[in-house]
């Protein structure tokens, strides 16, 4: 028995039973008709788009020292960029993790200073074919990417692609891969010494939870540029974590607490259009934990923002007894009435966790095996969608994912800083 993807989500926790419809491994005749065109439209705008690299023109992961100009390795020029900017980087508003650590005496680079884009592709811009493969790495096939965009479009193949073009394209314009690449080091030090955003417990499918305390979310205490840097970064870490849930994981944002003062509509928008966009099918749930007046003006408002398929998954739970529909009162937080130990320490970012990336040679053997894999599979994925198509073909194609997987596990050692979850 399967539930539909556009079934009520409290439907599907009260069954128990994981949706799988639409999923790679389910799919019916006309499901598996509309990811073979999908796939074809995005072949043909390979091709059109091989020679014309988009511009990175809303990077997201410059600040402080790298907005400067300066790299982390020119111990000088950082020197002397923290002593001309003691008063910035003293302030809570602004202040960045790596500032915390500079100023606490650790003054050794956490991560290389030098940035290298998937594939060859220079810091300012991306080909559309690499932002596709480098997008893909959040999924253990390929097919799960696109899938996500065909089922959140109803499976109509020109709005998925049209949804498909806009995402690659933000993710370069907005440096998301840069982003990774800084990791912590570039966030708010604030927002992640409070813990606004922190993985914690899984629901009853198993699903990684992301707790969002909305309380520690104070406006006036951040800068803008911040909040928005810190949305698409603890987005984007979601989605990685994900990988080994079958690519889902449940937001919960707990409005304990909540004040006149953390009414953040430029927060939510932001989490909201970033979701829609990037990770149409990441999230299986979002589960809004509030019992408040004040609440419930702001919700009509943001519920106009939010696209009709995900608002069937966005579900208001006042109380710990609706919450233990979706989660086990053994994995909610103590802080939310359930029995979790949730007293939150952040560990800063440590040198040795990254040694990786600073390996070049490993890195470029990583990257070979994964362009190698790619090969594999766009050549089988080609013969599917053209209709010559076998059943030694169908198990070739099966075996090209999986190399994409291993291929796609390796290279993340050397393409991103790890993350506090992993510390």
């Amino acid at each position: 028995m399967t539930v539909s993807d556009t079934s009520d989500v409290q439907q599907v926790y009260k069954l128990g039973i994981e949706p799988t419809s639409g999923t790679v491994g389910h799919l019916d005749d006309a499901q598996e008709k509309a990811l073979k065109d999908l796939w074809a439209r995005v072949f043909e705008h390979f091709d059109k788009t091989q020679e014309k690299p988009i511009l990175v023109d809303k990077g997201l992961a410059k600040s402080g020292l790298s907005a400067a100009g300066i790299a982390r390795d020119d111990s000088e020029a950082v020197a002397k960029w923290y002593s001309e900017n003691q008063s910035k980087v003293t302030d809570m508003k602004y202040q960045l993790v790596q500032d915390k650590l500079y100023l606490e005496g650790n003054h050794e680079p956490l991560v290389p200073a030098s940035f290298s884009p998937l594939f060859g592709d220079p810091s300012d811009s991306r080909t559309f074919y690499n932002a596709f493969w480098r997008a893909v790495l959040h999924h253990r096939t390929p097919d799960t990417y696109l899938l996500s965009f065909l089922k959140t479009s109803g499976w109509d193949v020109n709005k998925a692609f049209v949804r498909l073009e806009h995402s690659v394209t933000r993710r370069i314009q907005q440096d998301i891969d840069r982003l990774m690449w800084e990791g912590d080091l570039i966030q708010n030090n604030q927002l992640f010494k409070n813990g606004l955003c922190i993985q914690s417990g899984k629901d009853k499918f198993g699903y990684p939870v992301f707790v969002v305390t909305v309380r520690l979310n104070v406006p006036k205490e951040r800068t803008e540029a911040d909040v928005e840097k810190f949305a698409a970064y603890s987005l984007e870490k979601a989605a990685q974590l994900a990988r080994n849930y079958n690519d889902r994981a449940v937001l919960v944002y707990d409005f304990t607490g909540f004040k006149l003062e953390n009414v953040d509509t430029a927060f939510s928008k932001t989490i909201i259009t970033t979701i829609q966009e990037l990770y149409p099918q990441t999230f299986m749930a979002t589960l809004l934990f509030v019992n408040s007046w004040l609440f419930s003006g702001i919700w009509k408002v943001i519920r106009g923002w939010i696209d009709p398929m995900v608002v069937r998954r966005t579900i208001i739970v006042k109380d710990i007894k609706a919450l233990q529909d979706f989660i086990d009162l053994s994995q909610i937080p103590k802080s939310m009435g359930g029995e979790l130990e949730s007293e939150f320490q952040y560990v800063y970012p440590q040198k040795e966790e990254n040694y990786r990336m600073a390996d070049q040679a490993g890195r470029l053997k990583a990257e070979r095996q994964l362009a190698t894999a790619v090969d594999s599979f766009i050549g089988e994925t080609r013969k599917w969608t053209d209709g010559s198509v076998d059943s030694h073909n169908a198990e070739s194609r099966a075996q090209a994912a999986a190399a994409f997987d291993s291929a796609a596990t390796e290279l993340d050692l050397y393409i991103r800083a790890r993350f506090f979850e992993e510390r």
